[in-house]
């Protein structure tokens, strides 16, 4: 897996055990008054406050706020990323590979909705989060779920040509829709349940196709149309006639 976009280091110097005692307790500092006020609401004086120390020196550790929030977001990112890489290499199979990576993506929205709602809400808007830090932290994310796509098309469970791309962006787009109320505190959700009936939903467009040639699926439906307009509609039977033997009965 490649390594992250660097960001910007500890101020230039001499790293001591000091310094780098300092720059941990401003990023602790900081992680917490951004998860709590959201990016743009919050001050780099705040934190300095939090830390107990002036905000100029925070500022030669991290030059500016979005420099200090960079590498937040990798501090929370990477071992997420190291998590789902210990877990993803246990699992074979499209199926439950598949159901692994929703899983845990889900849980991100569950556990950690304050860096859900920054990197939804404050990050990804900006016009430049496509050379951000967290861009490419993102694509490392991702990269699991693209790289299943690509070995089952490899090991004939899905077919030649599926679209990694589309598929990675219906998994995480759908998740992100269906958790954005869940993640302003409006309802809840099972993550297990979820899990499954969304692994479900994604393999049943996918696997179609990865069973039958799309000439094959056109001929059956074909097929299936030409049957139904053979029978016509359903016929209703006259009802049938008493006989002799009835009709005194019902006369006595």
């Amino acid at each position: 897996m490649n390594e992250p976009a660097s960001v910007t280091p500890i101020a230039a110097g001499k790293q001591t055990p000091r310094r780098l005692r300092r720059a941990s307790e401003i990023l602790a500092a900081a992680r917490e008054v951004f998860l709590d006020k959201g990016f743009e609401r919050s001050s780099v004086a705040e934190i300095a406050t939090r830390v107990g120390v002036v905000e100029g020196l925070v500022y030669t550790y991290f030059p500016t706020k979005r420099d200090l929030l960079n590498e937040v977001l990798r501090g929370m990112y990477l071992p997420l990323i190291q998590d789902i890489e210990a877990g993803f290499s246990r699992i074979h199979g499209l199926r439950s590979r598949l159901r692994f990576l929703i899983w845990r993506h889900l849980r991100v929205y569950v556990e950690e909705p304050g860096l859900s709602r920054i990197v939804l809400h404050e990050v990804r808007t900006g016009p430049e989060y496509f050379k951000s830090v967290l861009h490419d932290l993102h694509v490392q994310y991702t990269a699991f779920l693209m790289r299943t796509v690509r070995e089952a098309e490899h090991d004939g469970e899905l077919p030649p040509g599926t679209d990694a791309e589309m598929v990675r962006s219906m998994v995480y787009g759908g998740i992100e829709h269906r958790m954005w109320a869940t993640l302003f505190g409006r309802g809840s959700v099972d993550i297990e349940a979820t899990a499954d009936s969304y692994t479900d939903l994604v393999l049943r467009g996918l696997l179609p196709a990865a069973s039958l040639s799309a000439a094959e699926a056109l001929e059956r439906r074909v097929a299936r149309l030409e049957a139904l307009a053979t029978a016509g509609p359903p016929a209703f039977a006259p009802p049938a006639k008493a006989t002799p033997k009835a009709a005194r009965r019902r006369k006595t």
